[in-house]
């Protein structure tokens, strides 16, 4: 049984390590003083991806299926957490993929789920609760606030970004959890959360809308801290006011942010607007830059969305490729899934999975590949079924 990523580190983020990793090996690096190294025209790269696009469509779904299931099975119970060696912000990162099921070590109880260990009250280093300062106007119950740590690595480092996890991991709002000895639900802290939007003082909202629009599917609209009145709409305005580009992990969080409150507002039938209609060209843009930037052998871009690229590094290429892959399996239709380009991308994140499966990676990394194939995963078969 080997750790899933290197120890937790205050002084050695995942960005920096990745970066060292990259120096060393002379990999692609972008920074005052260095030009990008060329890559070849777009006339070239089509090509060469239509090329390889016939060849993949000659893949056997049901073998590629069964493929994306073991990888999946063992990122599960191959690779291991432990509470001694690694904080909340690696632990949660495998929440998102395998949600009540992913097993840790801790020094108290055992092997254990590490939701139910978390929410037992058991000591995770970053992993830190109160109770809310006041009842909440809308339940009369006291809420569930989480403690942010912002850029770090360890604790909670974006607003919301635990309760958008659970969320991402389908855990139900009657979830019971524990702080400080008293009893509370997941929906306790989803309300606090979703009461609380005015008083986000890094006035992002990424994880916040991956929340609310999941926990709170038919509240388009709300009434927050000091009567605010608060819509889906008014927090995707304020998130595409941020260039995608220079947001953590290539923008493809915000962008998780932005197509999930898509959907809802789509599911909803909620009226256009000039914010919804700038939201959507922003996703069908990307969609588009991911597929001609990406490299004929499936990997997609290392610069993400900025431009083409590629690295040898094979953690870096996970990180980018799993990252872009997780945006393009929840915001590609049913339709565009079944394209071979993105058939492709899935086959090449299961080489790279099998490739470092001995290998120790960063859980950020590691774990949005593992989601994405996932995503991808559950929307081909139930396009499947549909038909």
């Amino acid at each position: 049984m080997n750790n899933v990523c290197p120890p937790s580190h205050p002084f050695w983020p995942p960005a920096l390590r990745l970066w060292v990793g990259l120096a060393g090996l002379g990999g692609i690096l972008t920074f005052v003083g260095c030009s990008p190294p060329p890559y070849a025209p777009l006339a070239h790269r089509q090509a060469e991806q239509q090329q390889h696009e016939q060849d993949t469509a000659k893949v056997d779904q049901d073998r590629l299926r069964d493929r994306i299931d073991a990888v999946l099975q063992r990122g599960l119970l191959r690779r291991r957490l432990s509470t001694q060696r690694n904080a909340a912000w690696q632990i949660m990162h495998g929440v998102i993929c395998y949600g009540r099921d992913l097993q840790i070590e801790t020094p108290d109880q055992g092997i254990v789920s590490a939701v139910d260990y978390a929410f037992g009250e058991g000591l995770i280093h970053g992993f830190e609760l109160k109770r809310g300062t006041d009842p909440l106007p809308s339940t009369q119950r006291y809420g569930v606030t989480a403690r942010v740590d912002p850029g770090s690595y360890q604790g909670q480092g974006h607003v919301d970004q635990w309760l958008a996890i659970f969320a991402m991991a389908d855990l139900p709002l009657d979830t019971p959890l524990s702080v400080a000895g008293e009893r509370f639900t997941l929906l306790d802290w989803a309300r606090q959360a979703q009461y609380d939007v005015p008083h986000n003082l890094l006035d992002e909202f990424s994880w916040t809308l991956i929340a609310l629009t999941h926990y709170f599917p038919d509240e388009p609209t709300w009434l927050a801290a000091g009567d605010t009145e608060l819509s889906w709409e008014l927090l995707v305005e304020a998130e595409l006011t941020y260039d995608i580009n220079l947001s953590p992990c290539g923008g493809t969080h915000r962008l998780a942010g932005i197509v999930r409150a898509l959907r809802a507002k789509q599911r909803l039938q909620l009226p256009d607007s000039q914010v919804w209609t700038q939201a959507q060209q922003l996703v069908d843009n990307l969609l588009q830059d991911a597929r001609q930037q990406r490299a004929a052998d499936g990997r997609l871009s290392s610069y993400y969305f900025t431009r083409p690229g590629t690295t040898v590094d094979l953690t870096a290429d996970l990180a980018s490729t799993g990252h872009v892959f997780e945006f393009v399996a929840l915001a590609a239709s049913t339709k565009e899934l079944s394209e071979p380009w993105i058939t492709l991308s899935a086959n090449h994140l299961c080489d790279l999975l099998d490739a470092t499966q001995t290998t120790e990676l960063d859980c950020g990394a590691l774990y949005h590949a593992l989601n994405g194939l996932q995503l991808y995963r559950q929307r081909v078969s139930a396009n499947n079924v549909d038909e």
